[in-house]
């Protein structure tokens, strides 16, 4: 009797576990795809110019795409450190993970909960420490992606923004 119910306890805690894992990725899955800035949407003047996102998994997390055009001043505001670069991985387990976006080495961390994938951020600009959060949140219908966007550094700069996409 008391293997039976080892037993019985055991497939339980799989059948949790396989169900988590695939809800996790099946969250995931639904952000995929092309998103493109909505231009029925309003947003900040310094926002990139004809950005366009694409989404897809990988072994490990999410790699994010990115094509815009560059700024005329050939400078990416702060705010957008990280969004603003051609290839970006981020792991969804809340796993921290450095990457180098331009001159700069950042430290990501992300997480997935339902609907919502949020990043926080930080990088070592010229000896400021630049730090932010990014939330992706995925209509119910999953044509929207709505991506709010926050930074501020030691130095007492704080930005924020909202970009709203469509799936392509």
């Amino acid at each position: 009797m008391r293997l039976a119910k080892s037993i019985i306890l055991l497939f339980a805690i799989a059948f949790i576990a396989a169900f988590t894992l695939a809800s996790a990725r099946e969250n995931a899955e639904s952000f995929f795809g092309k998103w493109v800035l909505d231009k029925h949407s309003p947003r900040p003047g310094d926002a990139p110019n004809s950005l366009e996102t694409k989404i897809k998994q990988d072994g490990s997390g999410l790699t994010i795409e990115s094509t815009f055009k560059e700024p005329d001043s050939g400078v990416v505001p702060l705010l957008y450190l990280g969004l603003m670069t051609n290839q970006l991985h981020l792991a969804t387990d809340g796993q921290e993970q450095q990457q180098q976006i331009g001159p700069f080495m950042a430290t990501f961390k992300s997480t997935m909960d339902g609907n919502k994938l949020t990043t926080e951020w930080a990088a070592l600009i010229q000896g400021d420490r630049v730090q932010g959060r990014w939330v992706h949140t995925l209509s119910d219908d999953g044509k929207h992606m709505t991506l709010d966007i926050q930074e501020s550094s030691t130095h007492g700069q704080h930005a924020e923004a909202t970009l709203q996409f469509v799936r392509k």
